[in-house]
């Protein structure tokens, strides 16, 4: 009778953990949705998840760096979809060295945009940082999209 109690509360939990699992969007249903939003004029090259905790009072958000190589004379589309299971919106720029050269959010107007294309003048390789705005935790996909050659 024990055992039976014991198998009856395992598969109970084991189910209840399914289901709220299920609800939750994976990395992939990310990908698939800033497909959509970067259109269908575009080759998907490459995307990069990200997942941060919120910032601690009084410390920097936490941020992601990655490093791409883009190449002279291409039109680049980077989409950013954020998580509907997390409160942070992803705030994605674009480097050169020490110059920003794009990102979905501009300071004056605090707004927050989906995409934004970059038409690439030098063969280089350039640095994205993503963190989330005001250091919420977030989950996001930033998508690389290819366009055309210039």
């Amino acid at each position: 009778m024990r055992n039976l109690s014991a198998i009856f509360i395992f598969l109970a939990i084991f189910i209840l953990g399914n289901l709220y699992t299920a609800k939750a969007q994976s990395g992939q249903e990310l990908v698939d949705i800033c497909s959509m939003i970067a259109g269908e004029e575009v080759t998907y090259l490459k995307d990069f998840q990200v997942k941060l905790d919120a910032a601690k009072p009084g410390e920097e958000p936490p941020t992601s760096r990655f490093s791409i190589l883009l190449s002279k004379d291409t039109h680049y589309r980077f989409t950013i979809c954020n998580s509907k299971d997390y409160s942070g919106q992803a705030i994605m720029q674009l480097f050169d060295n020490n110059r920003l050269l794009g990102s979905n959010f501009v300071v004056a107007t605090g707004k927050t945009y989906q995409s934004f294309d970059f038409k690439c003048t030098s063969t280089s390789v350039y640095h994205i940082f993503v963190t989330f705005k005001e250091g919420e935790q977030g989950l996001a996909v930033m998508m690389l999209s290819f366009v055309k050659k210039l």
